[in-house]
């Protein structure tokens, strides 16, 4: 049987694993990041972006700082409170906000000083962080958008991703965030306005090359979660086939994933799951599957080839990241090596390697060149 080599697997969206929730300040310590951490190997996840869903200003204050824990961790993705009070899905409404007074608003939903509303304040929080999803349309977002997106957090030149999300966006709002530095859509078509024939919202972006193009606009990336149940397989494919180089696939997993059935939790809230499927009382569908799997089903849904499914679950994040190339000195928190580039098998990069077979199975994983002490039994 035919082995593939891949680069690791790159998760820009897990809100936490193996009962370890990202959001739950408190009771989270290094220890559990850890856990998560050693056990994604099994499914071939080499670096992954923790993700927080909306929580208190309390909550924000005390995890980020955790978030220089492990080698395989990245910046924070901060899935947080600038969301349309519509479209909050599995959030807690009670911490939704506007960023109605720029960056000042930002700061403070965070828990941090927000006596300064200039981004390159030397104490800023957000050093540890790489995306932060926003409503584009929300009063303030944009003075928000330019502020994250024109600065460089500390000596590394770490900038911010913003990712438009839980959102009514029109098309045009969409484009006004692009030429404010977005450049990212989360989870695509969920918490967002569908694509209508007379109203394209921000799935119209996909399709837009030319006219971006003319404005001097590149198309954004978008996540997408595809287990087949938060998007169906045709939206999916419709999707790739319009921005195949903007794919990213992402898990948006819970801390239920790797639990089996059972109740969970997610921030403050309780989450049933059963099978492939993880709810709210009064919600949609909540993400337990790991990565791997999604890769699987989206070359099934596509009918894409080995290495196009690859590429949406490397390269591609690593884009968004801007860690496919050389220079990021933070490129892994821990033991990085002269920010050796991430998502590409190339001379120089670090050697986050996942072997496979046909069936996408993951056999072997190796980080920074060393196979992983704990291979896990797979979970699926």
């Amino acid at each position: 049987m035919r082995q593939v080599v891949s680069p690791g697997f790159i998760d820009i969206q897990l809100s936490g694993a193996y009962g370890v929730d990202f959001s739950n300040g408190p009771g989270l310590n290094i220890e559990d990041i850890l856990l998560v951490a050693r056990r994604l190997l099994a499914n071939g996840v080499t670096s992954f972006c923790p993700t927080m869903v909306s929580s208190s200003r309390e909550t924000y204050r005390q995890v980020i700082p955790l978030e220089n824990a492990s080698a395989t961790i990245l910046g924070m993705h901060l899935e947080e409170p600038f969301f349309a009070l519509s479209k909050c899905g599995a959030h807690d409404s009670k911490h939704i906000v506007a960023p109605s007074k720029g960056m000042k608003s930002v700061r403070e939903a965070y828990g941090f000083d927000a006596s300064s509303d200039d981004a390159d304040d030397d104490e800023h929080p957000l050093e540890e962080v790489d995306i932060i999803t926003m409503a584009p349309e929300l009063d303030g977002a944009s003075e928000a958008m330019r502020s994250l997106t024109k600065h460089q957090y500390s000596d590394n030149k770490h900038s911010i991703v913003i990712s438009c999300g839980h959102t009514e966006a029109s098309y045009e709002d969409g484009i006004k965030a692009l030429s404010n530095g977005a450049n990212l859509l989360t989870h695509l078509f969920n918490a967002m306005n569908p694509f209508h024939h007379r109203h394209r919202g921000l799935v119209g972006l996909l399709s837009s090359e030319l006219k971006l193009a003319r404005l001097g606009l590149n198309q954004p990336y978008y996540s997408m979660i595809v287990d087949g149940i938060h998007v169906h397989k045709s939206a999916v494919s419709m999707a790739y086939k319009s921005h195949p180089h903007g794919c990213v696939l992402v898990t948006d997993a819970m801390a239920g994933m790797g639990l089996g059935d059972g109740k969970h939790s997610l921030g403050d809230m309780s989450v049933f799951i059963e099978g492939d499927r993880a709810t709210i009382l009064g919600t949609d569908t909540l993400a337990v599957l790991f990565l791997d799997t999604c890769i699987r089903r989206f070359k099934q849904f596509t009918d894409c080839s080995i290495g196009e499914a690859l590429l949406c679950a490397t390269l591609h994040p690593a884009m968004v990241l801007k860690r496919h190339i050389a220079g990021r000195e933070d490129i892994l928190t821990v033991g990085a090596v002269d920010g050796a580039p991430i998502g590409v098998l190339q001379v120089g990069a670090a050697s986050d390697l996942v072997l496979l077979n046909d069936d996408f199975e993951v056999l072997g994983t190796w980080v920074r060149g060393k196979k992983a002490v704990e291979q896990l039994p797979k979970q699926n």
